[in-house]
């Protein structure tokens, strides 16, 4: 009985988690397109997976420490750049139904995607594009509702030309420490796929 009632205090523990976060990242205007997904062909896998809890302590421990040394490596290049990006670049996770963790990510100041490109004030390419403006309360950013639009100054320029040059500081660290976190998914699931399409910045 106490490993069944454990087990439900843990799922619910990770569905108060979730939905914690959701509502975060509603109000931050923060959007989920750019995370890793982990997913499973088979369900029944994923279920089996669930019932062994310190198994599933033992799988979402090594892929947090995986983001988080990702995480080390990706403050420690952009830190030349930026210290303000290094500070506030943060890992997230989030897990499924059964609390395994199923979706990962990195939260960073907007201009960590411009020094990426190589965009800036007449940098800004052709089309340009709209964000909503935040504003911090109490440790949270809160959207305002104001929506903001790339100066037109800077449209009509190549991005990674003149004095910005592209510093591709994201991708490439993501994209060689890919096959580490391959490695770790099939030690504990034999159909888990990895789709990390959207988390580049370089899409």
């Amino acid at each position: 009985m106490g490993y069944y009632k454990n087990t439900r205090d843990a799922r619910s523990a990770a569905r108060r988690y979730n939905a914690a976060k959701r509502k975060q990242n509603s109000l931050s205007g923060a959007g989920a397109s750019s995370l890793i997904r982990l997913e499973t062909i088979s369900e029944t896998e994923r279920y089996s997976m669930a019932q062994d809890a310190d198994r599933v302590v033992e799988y979402n421990n090594a892929i947090n420490a995986w983001q988080n040394s990702v995480a080390a490596q990706l403050r420690a290049t952009i830190a030349a750049r930026s210290m303000r990006i290094a500070r506030e670049l943060h890992p997230k996770a989030y897990t499924d139904k059964y609390g395994i963790i199923n979706q990962l990510g990195f939260s960073f100041p907007r201009h960590g995607i411009y020094i990426h490109k190589g965009a800036g004030r007449s940098q800004g390419g052709t089309i340009g594009s709209n964000w909503t403006k935040l504003k911090n309360i109490n440790g949270i950013e809160v959207s305002t509702g104001i929506v903001k639009h790339t100066n037109p100054n800077s449209l009509n320029a190549s991005q990674g030309t003149g004095n910005r040059n592209a510093f591709e500081w994201f991708d490439p660290v993501v994209r060689n420490r890919l096959p580490e976190l391959a490695d770790i998914v099939t030690r504990y699931f034999d159909t888990m796929l990895i789709d990390a399409t959207r988390i580049f910045i370089d899409k």
